[in-house]
């Protein structure tokens, strides 16, 4: 495997959320994507039972919860009887709130989460910006349809190192004597704990430029005197034995091109280091097998376009070999038996995940690598909330938030988590989320462009280009007179050059009523388009709505006229039930980066 995989794991998610924010879209009222059912009349306050109690640590048998103002104030074997509603627990399984100790947050994840029980997220790296609105309130009981955020902010990374490459301007560090004031820096901004990205100069492949070893050390040092966790992002075992001899409090990925020697081991536990070993993302980078068994063949799942679509893809451009995955497997095993701390985490929502779903999927996956089911419970409860500190989650006790996750007999069967009975945040029960209806879409016409740059159909067309994203790729839109049959066209003259981490230019088409509808092409076959330019090779990509990654497939053009007729069964992995737009590429492997092309008469049959 090599390092460039994880690496474009965990920016991937910033750069194309950041891409859909920027695209350039016609002045159309937008319809929302999706909404939550109306609120129910549940208060904050109530008692529960009977139910048979996790607390975050063991089992403790029969009990009755009591919830005021949406924390718990009393745990008794025995009915509570006071003026407060009483729910019917009937007798399922009730555990704290789930915690995923890896995401990435953007758009609608907090909504997301808690609709599979995760209620507390540790987000591994976001827009500082962004992310100090979505901190407030975790210290109370508001009434919230959300999960809680905590979160490294900014991460810590060198120039051009891994983060800096996906258009969203960052600081980087260079030297150890500038640690102090770069983690000053971060705190200031709110981050809940230091992310560092690290690759050793050792490392089997370096795709990245990193910060040095010293500099690490320093890093780690400053964190601890701000009173900071400081976690370690590697993609390989000599960069995690340099991170923990550093003094790093957690690895935040595991490692599968080799097997965990035993130097590691003996270090990690003598120092106490945690890891959250992201099992879910890596099988999908490689045997991609599980969210095909236990989610996607299920009817019974209500899942979204984006969720559907994204548990569908991976990074199959590295063509990693299977096998490897058995590495990750084993050293998550063996790490467990020597005592080293492990905690669920998916990497949400990059490829092959999605948020909330994904940590029952990566808690079944901590299962198949050996731990037991109260193990896995506890990787995402009280285990994650005492590696980073979290006083009021993972834990069902007095005084802690009512976050409050009732399922089957999860004792027994992980799989129950996939089919959770009732949630509730800060006592407040979690409304299930309804999605928006895909625009309906004509067979036939899409867009002739006869006249004008209008379509027929969907929200219209327009030029885009990675330079949205601080890349140097450019592209521009005009109507043309004379077009396939003699009619008008529309024409883009552009270049796609390299500086961004996935270089694009070229057209984009929305068929839907809007980005976060997307539009429905599940009862079609085929996409089809004149066009004629530059000789090469280009691509159509298509994405499903609210999803970071899009489907391709290669086309040729010439300087004639032609027609392009494409199956949609070539963009396998895409929700064709809900696509969001469709983009015409040039190639950013082409001989010369300047391109033109002419398209006309979009049609779907």
């Amino acid at each position: 495997m090599s390092s460039k995989t994880l690496m474009i794991t965990c920016g991937s998610v910033l750069m194309l959320a950041a891409f859909f924010s920027l695209l350039p879209t016609p002045d159309t009222a937008k319809t929302p994507a999706a909404t939550t059912a109306p609120k129910t009349a549940e208060p904050a306050s109530f008692v529960l039972g009977p139910v048979q109690l996790f607390d975050g640590e063991t089992w403790q048998g029969q009990r009755y919860i009591e919830v005021q103002q949406g924390r718990i104030s009393q745990i008794s074997e025995n009915p509570i009887q006071n003026e407060l509603p009483k729910l019917d627990g009937e007798g399922m399984a009730l555990l704290p709130g789930l915690i995923d100790a890896h995401v990435h947050t953007y758009n609608d994840a907090l909504e997301l989460a808690p609709q599979y029980g995760v209620t507390t997220v540790l987000d591994m790296f976001m827009s500082a910006q962004l992310m100090k609105p979505l901190q407030a309130g975790r210290d109370e009981t508001p009434n919230q349809q959300r999960a809680d955020l905590y979160s490294a902010g900014t991460l810590v990374t060198a120039p051009k190192g891994h983060g800096t490459e996906y258009g969203m301007p960052i600081p980087t560090i260079e030297t150890p004597a500038q640690a102090d004031a770069f983690v000053a820096a971060r705190i200031a901004e709110g981050s809940d704990y230091i992310k560092i990205v690290y690759e050793s100069a050792k490392a089997p492949r370096k795709m990245f430029p990193s910060i040095d070893e010293a500099t690490l050390s320093a890093v780690i040092k400053a964190a601890k005197q701000h009173g900071k966790l400081a976690v370690v992002h590697i993609s390989d075992q000599q960069s995690a034995l340099e991170a923990v001899r550093a003094g790093a409090d957690g690895l935040v990925h595991g490692f599968i091109e080799s097997r965990v020697q035993q130097k590691l081991l003996d270090l990690m536990k003598a120092q106490k280091v945690f890891i959250i070993p992201t099992l879910a993302v890596h099988e999908a980078m490689t045997v991609r097998q599980h969210n095909n068994k236990y989610v996607l063949n299920r009817a019974d799942l209500k899942l979204s376009a984006n969720q559907r679509h994204n548990l569908k893809q991976g990074f199959t451009q590295f063509n990693i070999p299977p096998a490897l995955f058995d590495n990750l497997l084993y050293n998550t095993r063996v790490m467990h038996q020597h005592g080293i701390r492990i905690l669920a985490g998916t990497d949400a929502p990059n490829p092959g995940t999605a948020h909330g779903i994904s940590l029952p999927l990566e808690m079944l996956l901590l299962q198949q690598a050996g731990l037991s089911i109260d193990e896995v419970l506890k990787s995402a409860t009280s285990v994650p909330a005492s590696s980073f500190g979290l006083k009021q989650a993972g834990l069902l006790k007095v005084g802690a938030k009512a976050d409050l996750l009732l399922v089957g007999d999860v004792k027994n069967d992980l799989t129950a988590l996939l089919t959770p009975h009732k949630i509730w945040k800060n006592g407040v029960r979690i409304n299930p989320i309804v999605s928006a209806e895909a625009s309906k879409v004509s067979a036939g016409l899409l867009a002739d462009f006869a006249q004008s740059r209008k379509t027929l159909q969907g929200l219209g067309i327009s030029a885009s280009s990675d330079s949205m994203m601080q890349g140097q790729s450019s592209a521009n839109m005009s109507w043309i007179a004379e077009g396939y049959q003699g009619a008008g066209a529309i024409r883009v003259d552009g270049a796609i050059k390299p500086g961004f981490s996935y270089p694009w230019s070229g057209l984009t088409y929305l068929p839907g009523k809007s980005m976060e509808q997307g539009a429905d092409l599940s009862t079609f076959t085929t996409v089809s388009f004149a066009i004629r330019g530059t000789p090469g090779t280009y691509q159509l990509q298509l994405f499903s709505a609210g999803s970071m990654m899009p489907v391709g497939a290669d086309f040729s053009v010439s300087n004639d006229w032609q027609v392009i007729k494409m199956p949609l069964s070539q963009f396998a992995g895409a929700e064709l039930s809900a696509i969001s737009m469709l983009l015409w590429s040039a190639s950013p492997h082409a001989s010369k980066p300047e391109y033109f092309l002419e398209l006309d008469e979009i049609h779907i049959n």
